[in-house]
């Protein structure tokens, strides 16, 4: 991360069923585990996703001040915290300070950036605009996923805490400049083919690319 400044964890968001039997996004409270699957409270709210690497999502709190920018008609309740389906919400991190296969420490669990979020058309249909995942991922403000290395409880308060960092130099950000656009230098892409932390999706796309460069079907851009 590009600071000093500790990143406090200041809401955890989980899926809480409503009245009419659906589900919405709202803020926690207590001790949350967190699992290789997803998140669990003491209330019985739980998330379960069977990608692993899909376990946590965290979203950064920075850019929703540029959604609101974006869409003043939706300044209201539609663009509050957990719009995006975020499970973390903090101030001080974003695409451009976390790298895949950053571990952190977080209260009792260890955790581990896996990949970036993919926006569809879900944020289409909540923003009320079919090209917002597109901006999503071209503004690098789509989001990332934990994969949960050490299963334990965490809180509102506590601190993300870098312990490991195998990928320096390689933001997310940069990492997306080349998932998202079909480019990148044949180096660039033997690199995110081998990162053993990235998830395994993203890996598989740089390996065909590779072999597109490979057989002379295009590719091959600047190095990111």
């Amino acid at each position: 991360m590009g600071s000093d400044e500790p990143v406090i964890l200041q809401t955890i968001l989980g899926n809480v069923p409503q009245a009419d039997g659906s589900q919405q996004k709202a803020a926690l409270t207590g001790r949350v585990y967190l699992g290789t699957h997803g998140l669990e409270t003491e209330s019985g709210i739980k998330e379960h996703f069977s990608d692993t690497d899909c376990a946590l999502m965290h979203y950064a709190r920075e850019h929703y001040d540029f959604w609101r920018e974006r869409y003043p008609a939706r300044c209201g309740l539609p663009l509050q915290t957990g719009i995006f389906g975020e499970n973390f919400s903090t101030l001080g991190m974003t695409e451009e300070s976390v790298c895949p296969g950053d571990v952190f420490r977080l209260g009792g669990a260890e955790i581990q950036v896996s990949w970036g979020r993919v926006a569809c058309q879900t944020m289409a249909t909540r923003l009320q605009d079919p090209n917002a995942p597109e901006l999503m991922h071209q503004q690098s403000r789509n989001g990332w996923f934990y994969r949960v290395l050490t299963p334990g409880e965490t809180a509102c308060g506590d601190v993300f805490r870098l312990i490991e960092r195998p990928a320096p130099g390689w933001p997310l950000s940069r990492v997306q400049q080349i998932i998202f656009n079909e480019g990148g230098s044949r180096e660039a892409l033997i690199a995110r083919s081998s990162m053993p932390f990235l998830a395994s999706v993203w890996r598989m796309q740089a390996l065909m690319r590779l072999e597109h460069i490979g057989r002379g079907e295009g590719g091959g851009g600047p190095n990111h």
